[in-house]
């Protein structure tokens, strides 16, 4: 009996591992130029335990590696540096809607040239440019393991485990193709069922509030509408839209949320009962970006 209350006492000293659940926006602030990713990496290493989603992985690929990718193709045909950023700035600053890809992009370059302790031509920066872009998507997966703890696969996304590869002639290739009800394969629709009880929480949170996004604004709509079927989700146009909600309740185990936006993410940790932890928002505040 005084083994076991020796047990007891000191067992309960030992602190409960801290967990958090990663979303996609937290992901690609990890792959920026050291300072932004030092903020965050700062913010996560008190978790002694890190998840994210399937789904988060998803929108890795289509927010930061597809974007990797272009920059790889329009990289191509064009000799130096300077050149690839006038290029794309011509083709995607014309756009309005291209704005959030063409900020991706400048991102991903200056990413690249802070790892650069040397100096080099225009060119050869070029040149070095292609190989690290290729590493990194060729690479992405690994490092998507490597950078937390787990992966919670709860809508069985099977776009998501679509690893991204090199085609003949040296084309890479992160394609991400259609979904459509009439040929389904992931389970979201049986998420959608097992966890309707969050769903409709979230759906009621968002008709209560004051100044919702756009997006969460889609949420409540889509959610609806999977209420009548849940079948409905299973369309690659419509469950993007419901994104941030799929990848927060993929991740209900956690105590933690870590996000970079707010505007979602408060409410959807509200909802949940989870503390909500954004290190760029934090740093932004304190004057450290």
């Amino acid at each position: 009996m005084i083994a076991t209350d020796k047990v007891l006492k000191e067992s309960s000293r030992v602190e409960k591992i801290r967990t958090v659940h990663i979303d996609t926006s937290l992901q690609v602030e990890r792959c920026k130029t050291l300072k932004k990713a030092q903020i965050v990496e700062q913010a996560l290493k008190n978790f002694g335990f890190k998840s994210t989603s399937s789904y988060a992985k998803l929108e890795f690929k289509r927010a930061w590696l597809q974007r990797l990718s272009y920059l790889y193709s329009a990289s191509q045909n064009i000799g130096r540096l300077d050149e690839l950023i006038d290029y794309i700035k011509d083709k995607l600053g014309a756009h309005p809607k291209q704005q959030r890809r063409l900020n991706t992009c400048l991102e991903a370059i200056v990413s690249f040239l802070s790892t650069i302790n040397e100096s080099l031509s225009p060119t050869a920066q070029l040149i070095r440019l292609r190989s690290h872009i290729r590493s990194a998507v060729l690479g992405a997966y690994a490092w998507w393991d490597f950078s937390v703890t787990y992966e919670y696969k709860g809508t069985g996304c099977v776009r998501a485990e679509e690893q991204p590869k090199e085609l003949s002639g040296g084309k890479l290739d992160v394609a991400i193709l259609w979904c459509r009800q009439n040929n389904i394969k992931c389970i979201i629709h049986q998420f959608f069922e097992r966890n309707k009880e969050h769903f409709l929480a979230i759906k009621q949170a968002i008709e209560k509030g004051s100044n919702v996004s756009d997006e969460l604004k889609r949420t409540k709509e889509i959610i609806e509408e999977a209420q009548r079927n849940p079948r409905y989700l299973c369309d690659d146009h419509i469950c993007t839209k419901l994104g941030d909600a799929l990848i927060a309740i993929d991740g209900l185990d956690m105590d933690y949320f870590a996000a970079n936006n707010d505007k979602e993410w408060v409410l959807l940790s509200n909802v949940l009962g989870k503390h909500l932890v954004n290190p760029v928002r934090e740093a932004r505040t304190n004057n450290l970006t």
